[in-house]
């Protein structure tokens, strides 16, 4: 097979599978020895983040060899007996080491839980697995979902960070080392490691996916969403893992049935929040995210300026998550584990014990405001289909810095706290809010790393959101730009 075949999209690899181009279990031995070639670090994972990654793309702390190969098998005996699951069958993908795989390992990302091995499945990997998909890779992350420090490398430029928790679902995603895979956000962890390296990738509506089995970082603000090598793929993967479940208190009946085909765009309704385009550092990148807004307009889309609310969205985040996390990791700390944590973290930690301390009335009081914030996001996507900025304003940063970040740590689901105008505003605000949005590429910069948009819709429209992306990616090539091999230093 072409070292293309490695890249196709969810819809063109279950094409070759249903055909007979291809079985499953040659598609999975290709995957498999392409992540043996290009992924294992020269050290154990889960581990901080080093340099000494001797080219290695470090997406991967559990190759699930024997389980993906079994799996695959099935899935061939399936499609020989005319039995074809759903369009994901027999494609092999990796999850965020979050979520419970039954006899598995899954670490959280952490050294603590290195030997964890669960006796039970995410739901989100019992509905993959009804759905027939292969489960071939747990992805790497920062520890305990920890913000923008990863082990994984930006496959377009080693040196740049690939920014954080989703990282290691979204670098294999754009690298061909797995055909789709399975994120977690809450507050950036899809969409901004998406921008990083030019994945697309969707945040659903919060409660729309299961979160039984999942680690949580925050009860009410957690999300699982698919990352893809295009919009669509996004689509047909959240139509499988969308759903309600009586183990997850959260999650909601609001049924998703994803329509891949693309009407009219004519007449709709497109707010662009303007000051976040201003935010970029070059006229270059300027251009190239005009250029994106464009091709909606030759589309007939109605584009047209707004101004989102103003909010203290720093201090909304740091008191929701860290009250919220200090509780959840409460038995750390009181069985002496937390010592364990990596470097990195132990500022997260510290947070998190403050956080345990933290007066019930400032908890409160976030809470409020959140509400009052979620009244006025809704009213001002009522007025359109969707609305859109830079998921991040410029290509990816240096991964390790002597002051500052990416290294050390800093949580992309925590903004500046600085209460002004020049803060970006769309991500945070929809994260908190629990609205969908889509990352896709749109453009490079002047060094050769993607610019994504943030296509974001009103609560449980996902399907809008996708059909803006598709219909970009309809008429653009950006997602099905790949990093060569080797990758840049």
């Amino acid at each position: 097979m072409q070292e293309s075949t490695h890249f196709l999209t969810v819809r063109e690899l279950a094409e070759s599978l249903s055909s007979g181009e291809m079985t499953s279990v040659q598609l999975t031995q290709m995957y498999l020895d392409r992540a043996q070639e290009l992924d294992p670090p020269p050290f154990d994972l889960p581990s901080e983040p080093r340099p000494d990654h001797e080219g290695q793309l470090s997406t991967m702390v559990t190759i699930a060899r024997e389980h993906a190969l079994e799996s695959a098998e099935r899935a061939d005996a399936e499609l020989r007996s005319g039995r074809r699951r759903s369009i994901l069958h027999g494609i092999p993908y990796g999850v965020k080491d979050l979520l419970d795989t039954d006899g598995i390992r899954t670490t959280w990302g952490s050294g603590i839980f290195r030997d964890r091995v669960p006796d039970r499945n995410a739901a989100v990997i019992d509905r993959l697995a009804d759905a027939g998909a292969v489960l071939m890779a747990k992805m790497s992350l920062g520890e305990f979902a920890g913000g923008n420090t990863s082990s994984a490398l930006n496959p377009w430029k080693l040196d740049r960070t690939s920014f954080g928790s989703s990282s290691g679902t979204v670098s294999a995603a754009v690298a061909g080392l797995i055909g789709f895979g399975i994120g977690t956000e809450t507050g950036g962890s899809i969409v901004f490691p998406g921008s990083a390296v030019g994945a697309s990738g969707l945040r659903p509506t919060f409660s729309r996916v299961s979160r039984y089995g999942c680690m949580a970082l925050s009860w009410s603000l957690d999300k699982i969403g698919p990352v893809g090598r295009s919009a669509e793929d996004c689509g047909y993967i959240l139509e499988e893992i969308n759903g309600p479940d009586i183990r997850d208190n959260s999650s909601t009946d609001h049924p998703f049935v994803f329509n891949p085909d693309l009407g009219s765009m004519r007449g709709k309704r497109l707010g662009v929040h303007r000051r976040e385009f201003l935010l970029t550092q070059s006229d270059h990148n300027r251009q190239v995210f005009q250029e994106a807004l464009d091709v909606w307009a030759d589309m007939g889309v109605i584009v047209e300026d707004i101004e989102l609310p103003l909010y203290p969205t720093g201090a909304l985040f740091t008191t929701i998550v860290t009250v919220e996390s200090g509780t959840i990791f409460k038995p750390l700390f009181e069985d002496g584990r937390a010592l364990g944590m990596f470097s990195f973290n132990e500022d997260r930690a510290a947070g998190w014990m403050a956080g345990r301390m933290m007066p019930a009335a400032d908890y409160l009081t976030a809470q409020r405001i959140r509400s009052q914030l979620t009244r006025e996001a809704d009213e001002i996507l009522s007025r359109y289909d969707a609305v859109i900025a830079p998921t991040w304003p410029n290509g990816a940063a240096l991964r390790e810095v002597s002051n500052g970040w990416p290294i050390p740590a800093r949580n992309e689901w925590e903004p500046p706290e600085d209460f002004d105008a020049s803060t970006p505003r769309l991500n945070y605000i929809a994260n908190l809010v629990g609205h969908p949005g889509l990352n896709i590429p749109c453009g490079f910069d002047p060094d050769g790393l993607p610019l994504c948009l943030q296509i974001v819709g009103s609560p449980f429209d996902d399907q809008a959101v996708l059909d803006f992306g598709m219909a970009f990616q309809h008429e653009t090539d950006w997602h099905l730009r790949r990093p060569q091999y080797p990758w840049r230093e």
